[in-house]
């Protein structure tokens, strides 16, 4: 059921998106906050860890106000689905590239990763992302979310 609704909202048009909005906004203050979003997903059977509405909230909420407001979730919400991977999916890429399994990659398994997830093969942007991001020469799982986030 979950990803038929995920499916059907890409094709709502900005007036039924801000529609949307208005009904996800219980409290009518113009914006949605942790509350209002966390209830969204329990509607479509997701119960969401905290750390799973950060990353919502770090994807829709660019002022990291934390509250989105209606013009952010219009926009989020018209991004298409190729565009987006979830946090558990991120995840799961960055265990299978983690090759020693220490909960870190290093810059040749961030190479391999992004070469073949993401078709990135441009060394030299690859090592300076990671030589921006990186602790002792591996990157852990939450840092790669931020510069995945950047």
């Amino acid at each position: 059921m979950a990803a038929a609704y995920i499916c059907r909202r890409y094709i709502l048009n900005d007036q039924q998106l801000a529609d949307t909005f208005d009904l996800l906004d219980l409290n009518k203050d113009g914006r949605l906050n942790r509350s209002e979003i966390a209830a969204l997903l329990r509607i479509i059977k997701v119960e969401a860890t905290r750390t799973e509405l950060d990353f919502i909230f770090g994807e829709m909420d660019p002022d990291n106000s934390g509250t989105i407001k209606k013009s952010d979730f219009v926009s989020y919400m018209k991004t298409p689905l190729i565009n987006r991977i979830t946090l558990g999916e991120l995840e799961e890429h960055f265990k299978k590239y983690d090759s020693d399994h220490d909960g870190c990659i290093t810059l040749p398994e961030l190479k391999s990763m992004l070469a073949q997830t993401a078709d990135i093969h441009d060394e030299d942007a690859v090592e300076q992302l990671f030589e921006l991001w990186n602790n002792k020469g591996k990157i852990s799982f939450s840092e790669f979310v931020k510069m995945i986030r950047e």
